[in-house]
């Protein structure tokens, strides 16, 4: 071969060694069965078979056949569909010494026939359903035989070479054949060996890969699917038979299968309307790849390669690498193959000069035998090379070198093309045609990917068609059917007599279909669609398309037709979002119209109607707010009332033993409210509260809001998860049922509360019975029935019911009046119906209920609560002491610095505490499924209070460089670089985060699962360099891969994140590219400093204790305060001013807590700020104090109040009149406006900023005048919810996203709530004021 052949090379990848070629191709398997036999060699529809399994059985098969006589050398031919018998039946061929000939079984009588015929078949394989087609062979039907060969040796056989034959056959593989009848390719045992010990390496395929293999085995490019494989020992995905095949359908299946290599002709690639991010290999061949489709399919992290090759060379010849935005090409031959191009006219096959386009030959050990019972068309196409005398095949493809050494394609030399990947000669359609005795003369060509078919006759052209369409469907495979025939006067010939294929005319003729009878016209608007993208997809005209013509029979249709026409349907907006699987089962238009019309009538699930919208006046607020003010007030006396006591008792005097009363006053007061006032208050408040509507600011409201204060206070934080909640519950007014789980806490309307007889309510779970909208207050019950199952983070709104058996699953909304079928799992934001879920889950679920908790374990129960309640009051210990030493030692000034210090104790002690705690209470978190009511249920209930106490108490600490140790304390394996911000619902044991990974604010990461009594626990891992958004959920067993990001309130595919893939919304949806963050230095980013990083811890240590030390100070002022008013005082005026001095010094510790943000912050306005950049530690240090201080002294109490916005405009957010706002989490201040009238829900994040690739972007948020946002529902900044809009709970507002006026939202992320109305809800006699 000549220079340009080899002059160059591609960079190959690195991992598997080439290798040295086995004598023959099942020696592959065999040497992968011998290392890796537990390993798994195929899957199918979900179930795996060993290398071991799967070489024994082949084993038993090859010695079955033996017994029937077949012989080293004999042609066993393999007509069977894709199934792991297949793959049984390919090796045990190999196995008896066999040479295998594969045959489409979608292939019709008449070609199969042939095939047996032509490479003189001794034995075909076949199945039961199969061996129904006249084989005129002797056959065994693996399935049927099944008994025979279980009974047959396992031993692999021995002496499979013919007798006398160095390099036997190994297979015969028919392609299209211009005399009308397909021609076989003989390939020897040398040339599939050496393709397979080279393209391992070349295309870098690992043994963790999972392969899908789609193609037919009488198509060669499914021994490029299979023996790769094989070779390293990966798992081959059996690809479905049924119309998983093309299109959306066959996006769905990959996802499912988890397959990382996929191997596709470019028209195939084309069908598939969505990225598949699991994919990291993607190979192309079998026809010319559009640039198109390069653009579309390679990407960072994944590579694409396009091959070339005819089953003469042995699979595959050539190969490059395909990058977007370079040309095209089949680039540089294969290791061990040649690459010449010949002048195609030149009888001496001499090669082209440089840069001329000539025609491609192939040479090498790949090139095949020559074709079988051809001796002519095998010299004609094997001719010897004219310099060396090396056996070289003419492809009849051009091609040209380019001037980096690639070969560029430019098409068939001769009548040869492609049809989606199967290679296809006009000729031996042409033949077919002409078999027909009105035919004079036929030609075929390629118009526009389709195949057109032109005639001269003079019959009548109705029957014609006819006749040629029974005529090529008894003879040709589907797709060597032409699509159109046009019947000419006469053909256009060039000079030389031959027809000029170039001059024919466009194809205007009929559908080559036997269209008869009337055609019937649509009726109604749907049919009238759907016909109109059936015209357009399949080239009938409307005017000739019957609406009760069949897709497939009647049109021509074929599965890639099929997935073409769906897609346009969809992308027509044409009967919602029909799948293939919907052609396939109603294949006419009537059919299908009525179909989708019925499946979209019964499917819609209908928004609760909206409430129409009322505004109030000032002074309706203001009075309502001076009520909530005297209700505060009466909460601050429940619990200063001991300390007063202690103070006035004492006369103000302060002592060691003083201060020991004050110490027990002070843990009884909290005690007192945490547990026994809600206990006394909330039946009382929700006493008479019926589902239905209430004005906002109203007496209802005022009621439901102090038992929202009141219900705060309560130790549901402690109880969550415990046996001690459903009891605690029942006193609140709850109906709750038996062996009931509960780990959420938020619920705030008990009375309606009604969990029946094991249910199980997940970490984090919103369980509203009131909520604002519009201006209304609206009341439901919220029911979870017999055995249903509310999962992590998920939000059930008022009047929401999960029906018996029902799931409502992790970061899943169901909106206000809506229900969960019995027996069914909904899933996401909005909900829709899941087929299916995690088979752990779905275990736990199947396996009934378990046994309450036993009498012995109520010790534990109770040891377990009073240990929680007293390492509370120790957590304080330590610092009080601090503070009374310096006090009683040195005086009040001394007392007072010594707060500061009491800041750092406090931290120091909470660690301490958790952190010993939890080792001692659960030292290793046991990965499986698990009763919830055992002693490990018990264990695991006070392991995540103590957790939930550090995320309490030390809030601060998290999202510092203190995260990462604090967590590989609790015995997280945390990478270098992490950044953990407050991520909850951990079990730190189980959980792995990766080098520089992310996890934002609020994500919770490897959370348990619980349901029937149980609980699921699975190590979770976020790779290297990943990113877990703000409120992201990651259960417990998901993974996410290197390089990868779920986005806000995300819930990853329940299969885990690819590496580097981008996912967002709930249910997730694939992201195809992240926006730049800008060129930041890997010193801004990751890899700061010495000094940097000595910075930012300092800023950090004071970030993590200063909120502490300023709670200490409010604490310390306000005792020193009391006690001087208590000085020759009586209780009752001591009484009734200390809770004035408690909220004076609230308001003192908010006062500071705005100067800092106005002096270290300054006023926030949009800007882009890396990771280690000295702002992004300036603006964090005021979101911890504002979280840490300001609202849990005073804001915290405020939500829901006029008091709120007063607040937070102090600290510069933009907030008009009138305004309901019920939540704090706002934090870059500046940039937060809010209009009058505006109801802002709890939970609610106005997400001024973000991080992206570790660079913090900030901008504004607005909510305009009138607009309400849903509890739990996140908005991005840069994003506006328009005037009168309604976004319901749980949702996500895109950043750069804008609601127009009015309207109703919902879902993460948003979409419109279609039908949307505004009518009244039902209202109660004197509930409406």
């Amino acid at each position: 071969m000549t220079a340009p052949a080899t002059e160059a090379t591609q960079e190959l990848p690195t991992g598997i060694a080439p290798r040295v070629p086995e004598a023959r191709l099942e020696h592959v398997f065999e040497r992968t069965a011998d290392v890796t036999p537990e390993a798994t060699a195929i899957e199918h529809e979900g179930r795996p078979t060993s290398y071991g399994d799967l070489d024994a059985r082949a084993n038993q098969l090859a010695h079955v056949l033996h017994d029937r006589g077949v012989r080293p050398g004999a042609r066993v031919a393999l007509f069977l569909e894709r199934s792991p018998e297949t793959y049984v039946a390919l090796l045990g061929a190999l196995k008896a010494g066999a040479v295998f000939v594969p045959i489409d079984p979608e292939s019709p009588a008449d070609r199969v026939a042939y095939v047996l015929e032509d490479a003189d078949v001794d034995l075909v394989l076949t199945s039961d359903a199969l061996s129904r087609t006249p084989l005129e062979r002797p056959w065994l039907a693996v399935d049927a035989e099944a008994a025979t060969i279980d009974r047959a040796s396992t031993r692999r056989p021995d002496g499979r070479g013919p007798p006398g034959q160095d390099d036997p056959a190994a297979y015969v593989i028919y392609t299209s054949g211009s005399s009308g009848r397909p021609k076989g390719v003989e390939v020897a045992q040398s040339s599939i060996t050496n393709f397979v010990a080279v393209v391992p390496t070349v295309y870098d395929v690992r043994p963790d890969d999972r392969v899908h293999q789609g193609m037919t085995i009488s198509f060669d490019f499914s021994i490029e699917e299979i023996w790769p494989t094989w070779a390293v020992g990966a798992t081959l995905v059996i690809g479905p038979n049924d119309e998983r095949r093309l299109g959306a359908d066959l996006a769905d299946h990959l996802d499912q299968a988890r397959v990382s290599v996929l191997y596709a002709v470019p028209t195939l690639l084309a069908t598939i309307p969505r990225e598949l991010p699991g994919l990291r290999t993607v190979l192309v061949g079998g026809e010319a790849c559009p640039a198109e489709i390069v653009e579309r399919w390679a990407r960072p992290g994944r590579r694409m390669l396009n091959t070339y090759g005819p089953t003469e060379a042995t699979v595959t010849a050539t190969w490059c690498e395909l990058v977007p935005g370079r040309p095209v090409t089949i680039g540089r031959p294969l290791p061990t193959y040649g690459v010449e191009l010949l002048d195609p006219d030149d009888a001496g096959h001499r090669p082209v000069p440089a840069g001329e386009v000539g025609e491609i030959a192939l040479a090498g050990p790949g090139v095949a035998r020559g074709y079988v019972g051809m001796p002519e068309k095998t010299a004609e196409k094997f001719v010897a090379h004219p310099d060396g005398g090396a056996t070289v095949y003419r492809t009849g493809d051009l091609g040209r070198w380019t001037a980096d050494g690639m070969v560029e394609y430019l098409g068939r030399a001769d009548a040869e093309v492609k049809v989606r990947g199967h290679r296809v000669d006009l000729g031996e359609i042409e033949s077919v045609l002409l078999a027909d005795p009105g035919v004079g003369s036929a030609v075929v060509a390629l118009q526009e990917g389709d195949l057109a078919a032109y005639v001269v006759s003079d019959d009548e052209e109705q029957a014609l068609a006819t006749r040629l369409t029974d005529l090529t469907r008894d003879r040709l495979p589907a797709y060597m059917i032409p699509a159109t025939l046009d019947v000419l006067d006469v053909l256009p010939t060039q000079a030389s007599g031959k027809v000029d294929r170039s001059a024919l005319p466009p194809p205007a003729g009929r559908r080559l279909v036997a269209a008869t009878g009337p055609v019937v016209a649509p009726e109604g608007e749907l049919e009238e669609r759907i016909a109109a993208v059936w015209a357009e997809a399949t080239g009938v005209p409307a005017a000739e398309l019957s609406v009760e013509a069949d897709f497939f029979d009647a049109l021509g249709g074929h599965s890639l037709l099929a997935a073409t026409t769906v897609t346009l349907m969809r992308e027509r907006g044409v009967g919602g979002s029909p799948a293939v699987r919907d052609l396939y089962a109603h294949p006419t238009v009537r059919a299908l119209a009525a179909h989708l019309a019925t499946a979209g009538s019964g499917e819609t699930t209908a928004a609760a109607a909206r409430p129409g919208p009322i505004r109030h006046s000032g002074r309706r607020v203001a009075t309502a707010g001076a009520a909530q003010a005297v209700l505060v007030y009466l909460l601050l006396l429940a619990v200063t009332l001991p300390l007063s006591w202690v103070y006035t008792t004492n006369d103000g005097t302060v002592s060691t033993a003083v201060l020991a009363q004050v110490l027990a006053a002070g843990a009884a007061a909290w005690l007192g409210v945490r547990w026994v006032l809600p206990v006394l208050l909330a039946r009382p408040l929700a006493a008479g509260v019926r589902p239905g509507r209430y004005r906002l600011w109203g007496p209802t409201y005022l009621r439901l809001w102090t038992l929202d204060l009141v219900l705060r206070q309560a130790p549901l934080p402690v109880l969550a998860g415990s046996p001690f909640l459903a009891p605690y519950l029942r006193l609140l007014g709850a109906r709750v049922g038996r062996r009931v789980h509960v780990a959420a806490t938020e619920m705030n309307l008990p009375r309606l509360l009604h969990l029946d007889d094991d249910v199980a309510v997940g970490y984090g779970a919103v369980l509203h019975g009131w909520a604002v909208e519009d201006g209304w207050v609206v009341v439901g019950p919220v029911h979870l029935e017999r055995r249903a199952v509310a999962g992590a983070n998920s939000v059930l709104s008022p009047g929401s019911r999960v029906a018996e058996r029902g799931m409502l699953a992790e970061q899943s909304a169901l909106g206000r009046d809506e229900v969960v079928p019995a027996d069914t799992t909904w899933a996401g934001s909005p909900p829709q119906e899941v087929a299916t879920e995690d088979a752990a889950l779905a275990s736990m679920r199947a396996a009934g209920p378990l046994p309450g908790w036993r009498t012995r374990h109520l010790p534990g129960a109770l040891a377990g609560l009073v240990g929680l309640e007293l390492a509370a009051v120790l957590m304080v210990v330590p610092s009080v002491l601090v503070v009374w030493g310096a006090l009683l030692a040195a005086g009040v000034l001394a007392g007072l610095a010594a707060t500061l210090v009491a800041g750092p104790v406090f931290v120091l002690t909470v660690c301490a505490v958790v952190a010993l705690g939890r080792r001692l209470v659960l030292p290793r978190t046991p990965v499986g499924i698990h009763p919830v009511r055992s002693a490990l249920g018990l264990r695991k209930w006070v392991a995540d209070a103590l957790l939930a106490y550090s995320l309490a108490f030390t809030n601060t600490l998290y999202a510092t460089l203190y995260t990462v140790p604090w967590l590989r304390l609790l015995g997280a394996r945390v990478g270098r670089g992490a950044e953990v911000s407050t991520a909850a619902h951990l079990d730190p044991d189980l959980l792995t985060l990766g080098d520089q990974s992310f996890v934002a604010d609020m994500a919770s990461v490897g959370a348990a699962t619980y349901a029937e009594g149980r609980m699921l626990l699975r190590p979770t891992r976020v790779g290297d360099r990943a990113f877990v958004g703000n409120a992201a959920l990651v259960p417990s067993g998901v993974g996410t891969g290197d390089g990868s990001l779920v986005g806000v309130h995300t819930v990853p595919p329940p299969d885990g994140v690819p590496d580097d893939s981008s996912w967002l919304g709930s249910p997730a949806m694939h992201l195809p590219r992240r926006q730049d963050s800008g060129d930041w230095t890997d010193e801004d980013t990751v890899a700061p400093g010495r000094r940097r990083v000595r910075q930012r811890l300092a800023v950090e240590f004071v970030r993590a204790t200063l909120p502490a030390s300023l709670l200490g100070i409010g604490l310390y002022l306000y005792l020193l305060a009391l006690s001087l008013v208590a000085r020759g005082r009586d209780l009752l005026p001591v009484a009734l001013g200390a809770p004035l001095i408690a909220l004076a010094a609230s308001i003192v510790i908010v006062a500071y807590v705005v100067a800092v943000k106005r002096h270290v912050a300054g006023v926030y306005r949009p800007r882009v700020a890396p990771l280690w950049d000295p702002f992004v530690r300036r603006t964090e240090l005021v979101t911890g104090l504002y979280e840490a201080a300001a609202v849990p002294t005073l804001l915290g109490m405020l939500t829901g109040t006029p008091f709120l916005p007063v607040a937070l405009r102090r600290f510069g957010a933009r907030i008009g009149r009138r305004t309901w706002i019920a939540t704090t989490y706002l934090t870059e201040f500046d940039l937060v406006e809010i209009g009058d009238d505006a109801a802002v829900g709890p939970g609610v994040s106005l997400q001024t900023h973000l991080f992206e690739d570790r660079v913090m972007k900030m901008s504004t948020v607005r909510v305009e005048p009138g607009a309400t946002v849903g509890a739990r529902s996140v908005v991005l900044y840069d994003a506006t919810v328009g005037a009168d809009v309604d976004l319901d709970r749980l949702s996500l507002l895109m950043k750069g996203e804008e609601l127009g006026e009015g309207g109703r939202w919902r879902g993460i992320p948003a979409r419109g709530v279609a039908d949307e109305q505004t009518v009244e809800l039902p209202r109660l006699e004197g509930a409406v004021r």
